[in-house]
This record gives structure tokens, sequence and C-alpha cells, in this order.
């Protein structure tokens, strides 16, 4: 928690004190999904961002969307329906091209049945199109347990302004590790997605799965981890 605050304060004083470019994003997308997961009750979700960029590579920003990842009435529903993230850090470029960044969430759910709030912390590394990433938590979910996850994307530019990203992602750690305490389950995670914009309409449409099975696979309206298809429209302005 010390890491991200640091990172987080660094950014924002840092993005004060230079030239910084502000932004939102505006995005509306079939299903809320993260890592292969869903958290919008097999529904559509809003989403919007804030951020503030500095020329010298900080940034610090807020997202927010709403969620829904229990059944009313389920034992484990902790009641959350809005989700906020916050995050700062740093983008960076090498001379010869190679890319690097650093940055700090803290996920946050307000009004919730009980405290499932959290830090995290991600790094890059980049070339060309070719990137790959590690993220590491000491509480998920406020559960006092460690969750690591390292993912890489590759994206093909194809003719007609289209984009061709492969991703491929995997969560594992102490949260992983304890399924009857956390409900959680180490697993790999991948993603096809296409990717156009229209003018200031920028369009994705993905083909997400998990390698989940048993009983962690989930086909069902909440925390859904099959293949499907999830479609998004965003504008930045």
């Amino acid at each position: 928690m010390n890491i991200l605050r640091l990172v987080l304060i660094a950014a924002l004083g840092f993005s004060c004190a230079v030239q910084a470019q502000v932004s939102s994003t505006l995005a509306l997308t079939s299903e809320y999904q993260t890592r292969g997961i869903g958290y919008s009750g097999n529904k559509p979700a809003l989403s919007m961002s804030l951020d503030w960029a500095g020329e010298s590579g900080l940034f610090v920003g807020a997202w927010a969307t709403n969620t829904d990842s229990y059944e009313s009435g389920n034992p484990y529903d902790d009641g959350a329906n809005i989700e906020i993230d916050l995050y700062g850090g740093y983008n960076g470029q090498l001379e010869n091209g190679l890319r690097y960044g650093v940055i700090g969430y803290y996920y946050t759910f307000p009004s919730t049945n009980y405290n499932i709030n959290y830090p995290e912390i991600g790094f890059s590394l980049g070339y060309g199109n070719f990137n790959t990433y590690f993220y590491y938590s000491n509480d998920m979910i406020s559960t006092s347990q460690s969750s690591q996850y390292v993912a890489a994307d590759y994206t093909f530019n194809l003719p007609l302004k289209v984009d061709l990203t492969l991703l491929a992602g995997h969560s594992f750690g102490e949260y992983f590790r304890d399924p009857d305490l956390t409900g959680g389950h180490e697993y790999t995670n991948w993603e096809v997605a296409l990717k156009r914009s229209f003018g200031p309409v920028n369009t994705k449409l993905s083909w997400v799965d998990t390698d989940l099975s048993g009983r962690f696979h989930n086909s069902g309206e909440y925390l859904r981890n099959d293949g499907r298809l999830i479609f998004t429209v965003s504008h930045t302005f």
C-alpha cells in the first residue's frame, strides 16, 4: 500500500507541476470483463475515465463503471454496483524504442456490504507491437492474500485500418491457491480482439475465454468465465 501511495502522489504532484493534457473516455460495452472474468452480471456496462498526462510521461486518473458480480440474496453478495479505480504512474521510452511503464491502482467499491477495496501495482515493457505486463497485489480484494498476474499481447496492423490483438495472461498467487477462503483458482485467460476507429468513435470486438474448468467453470450470468464475444464502443474527448 505504501508503494501505491508513493506512485499516486508522485504522479499527481508532477502532473500538476508540468504542462498536462486532460482527456476523458466514455465507453459502452456489452459486458464488463477483466482478465477473462465478467463483472457486470452478463449485462452492458457504461464506463468513464478522467486522465491527466504530463509531457514528462507521468500520469494520474480515475475510472468508473457499473458492476454486478453476485445475484441479490447470494451469501457472497458484496453489494457492489459501482467500481471506481484511482491510478497514477509513469510511461517512458528509450532511444532504441523500448517502452517501459509503472502504474499503481487503488480499486474502490463504494457502498458495499463489506470492505473489498484493494491496491495493485503493475509494470510493463514493450517494443514495436509487442507488450508484456506484470501486476502484483498484497491484499487482493481485502483478503490479506497476495496475487500476481502476467500477460503479453501482440498487435497485427491489418488492411482497412483494422488492428488484430492477441493477448494471453495468467493469474496466480496466494489468493488463487486458497479457493475455500477466496473462491479464486489459478487460471489462464486469453483474448482475440479486432479494433477499428470510425472517425472519433473507436470500436472493439473481442473473443475472451479462460481455462477454468470443473466447479470453477462458469457460463452463467454472474462472474462468467467461459468463451464469449464482447463488443465495445468508445469515444475519447
